[in-house]
């Protein structure tokens, strides 16, 4: 029998090993992830978090792997992104500069914690933590009785808080200190006199404003690129290199025992927005909860009921243990107190909740709307933007801080003191067409306010252009079909001929009114080639009710509405990838107009 140590050193060995050869195929992650728990082994060393030439799964998976394993090892980590901190890659997830990882360590002083080293620190003394008490620990974790006289004063002078500098080094701040009750030096506890007893009371004093910082997130210490994200929008590099694209990195799910799934979509992108076999990844045993997220897009008028109904349609090929299914807006939390309710009613003592999805279908957003109807809970949120990949690892949010919502009012049971709500980093599909644009078109092409359909009419042998993200042509059939258009991309009506020509003028990188994308022709050029993604031929079933819809992943779709006994369209989009036909949503959303108006006076401004 090997032990505990050399059967954790062959797990990991053999983990590395299988990913630097490019050997980790699903069977074989499985095995080793399942050996792994059978042996209590970790599966985590110290990989690297940045892409290396393994291939692009194996640095997602690297970069995965160790925010999960901060998470689950309390590793400091940014609590908005869950990305592990680090000190060695400007602008990459988790960056912190000397500043700030100074301000971190002065935290796990005050905590208790120990000190962490970080590779852009300068060589400075280190410095002793300290208990709750303010008495400094020794090297068996016994607390001594005094700090020496040249590391009080250091801890003193690499005090960021003013008051809390005052208050230890005697000066008067605001009045928040007596300068004749303090002197200069800290004094013996153990001496008994009056001083002592001061100083005392200034630790207290001191542990206890910084656990009610601390408590208010006052104190909460964020990540470069997530301080970039809150109050710019923007990210320092492309946002395409932080995102992970292979579903196996939702596998650890498959070996927890005591979890509720919450899958969250996005219901203006099905069914691009779904994992296909997601079961197969998280396990097929968990209870889940199926979440429709950005229901405030939608018309006023669409009916849930017919609409959940729709979308079961497209869960059977999810393999999953769905006990409900929700309609929700996070954003205008509506629905959330129903799906706060439904948790809380399905999920046993002791259980964490996930939040599982693809990048960008609002699951950060989901966890921010559900700390908005707790109890003070909003101080707790996470980061959320536009921008897929927001979220970089586990991030864990207690459930303590969900009173109300998921807890009782009266504090968590006794099982749940340990329990947390994990947001885990979407999954990002390569074959979306917004993965072609930058964060700037990103906000452009992704609706982000209610819907207003608008009905065209579609004669044959002409183009209906969204941009230069994506085209449909009526090839044969009939003189003329009805569209509705669910989309923000203005549309642009053309014959074929006119939109190959604008198609090919935009891959000279010569600007046109096509947009998105925009920006100088060096942009322009590197665009992905318009190519045919499908050819589908159908019949017209109602002359009042749309027949299909015509799905353009990311950015909406295009319902199609006629009687006919036969039609021909063809799609294109970048690559030839991310359309699709599926039933219409909204069928009842088309408008009648006359065949004699002009599609172009339907244009809406």
């Amino acid at each position: 029998m090997l032990c505990s140590r050399a059967r954790t050193a062959v797990v990991a060995r053999s983990v590395d090993g299988a990913l630097r050869l490019g050997l980790a195929t699903r069977g074989l992650s499985a095995a080793l992830t399942r050996l792994s728990h059978s042996l209590g082994a970790p599966l985590i060393g110290s990989w690297s978090s940045v892409r290396t030439h393994n291939g692009p799964w194996c640095g997602q998976a690297r970069q995965y792997a160790i925010s999960t394993h901060a998470a689950k090892t309390k590793v400091p980590q940014c609590p908005t992104c869950g990305a592990a901190f680090q000190t060695e890659h400007q602008g990459a997830p988790g960056y912190l500069n000397q500043q700030k990882w100074k301000q971190m360590n002065q935290s796990n002083i005050v905590a208790g914690l120990p000190i962490i080293e970080g590779t852009s620190l300068d060589e400075t003394p280190s410095i002793s933590p300290l208990a709750e008490n303010g008495s400094e620990l020794g090297g068996d974790g016994t607390s001594k009785k005094v700090l020496s006289e040249e590391g009080y004063k250091l801890a003193v002078r690499n005090l960021e808080d003013p008051e809390l500098r005052a208050i230890f080094s005697g000066e008067s701040l605001y009045g928040t200190v007596d300068p004749n009750s303090v002197s200069g030096s800290r004094p013996d506890p153990a001496s008994g006199s009056s001083e002592s007893t001061n100083a005392a009371s200034f630790d207290a004093l001191v542990a206890a404003r910084l656990r009610r910082r601390a408590e208010q997130g006052r104190d909460r210490i964020v990540c470069q690129r997530c301080h970039t994200l809150k109050h710019y929008s923007r990210v320092d590099r492309p946002w395409r290199e932080d995102t992970v694209s292979d579903p196996r990195s939702l596998t650890f799910l498959r070996y927890r025992t005591n979890l509720v799934a919450v899958v969250v979509c996005d219901l203006f992108d099905i069914p691009g927005s779904l994992i296909p076999h997601l079961g197969e990844f998280i396990g097929e045993r968990h209870p889940v909860i199926l979440v429709a997220n950005k229901a405030d897009l939608l018309p006023k008028d669409y009916h849930e009921e017919r609409l959940k109904m729709w979308f079961k349609r497209f869960t059977k090929d999810l393999d999953l243990n769905i006990q409900s299914i929700h309609l929700v807006s996070a954003l205008k939390n509506l629905g959330t107190r129903e799906l706060a309710a439904d948790i809380s009613e399905r999920r046993r003592a002791g259980q964490d909740i996930y939040m599982v999805g693809r990048a960008n279908v609002g699951k950060s957003e989901l966890i921010n709307a559900l700390l908005r109807i707790s109890i003070g809970g909003s101080k707790h949120r996470v980061l959320a933007s536009h921008i897929p990949g927001t979220t970089m690892g586990l991030a864990a949010v207690p459930l303590r801080h969900f009173i109300k919502a998921l807890v009782p009012a009266e504090g968590p049971r006794p099982q749940d003191r340990q329990a947390s709500l994990y947001d885990t980093p979407g999954v990002f599909s390569s074959k979306s067409i917004t993965s072609h644009l930058t964060s700037e078109e990103l906000k452009s092409a992704i609706c982000s306010k209610r819907i207003v359909p608008f009905s065209f009419i579609l004669n044959r042998n002409q183009a209906i252009m969204l941009g230069g993200l994506g085209r449909l042509e009526l090839i044969d059939g009939p003189d003329r079909v009805y569209v509705t258009v669910f989309t923000s991309v203005r549309p642009h009506f053309t014959n074929v001929e006119r939109a190959a020509e604008l198609m090919k003028r935009l891959e000279r990188g010569e600007r046109t009114i096509l947009q998105p994308p925009f920006g100088d022709a060096e942009r322009l050029k590197s665009f992905p080639q318009h190519r045919v993604a499908l050819e589908h031929t159908f019949e017209g079933l109602h002359r009042q009710h749309a027949t299909l819809d015509v799905a353009f992943a990311g950015i909406g779709w295009i319902a199609i509405t006629g009687q006919f006994p036969t039609a021909t369209i063809r799609a294109f989009a970048p690559n030839g990838h991310g359309v699709c036909v599926r039933p219409p949503m909204m069928p009842f959303e088309y408008k009648k107009i006359s065949p004699h108006m002009s599609a172009a006076r339907k244009t809406p401004k």
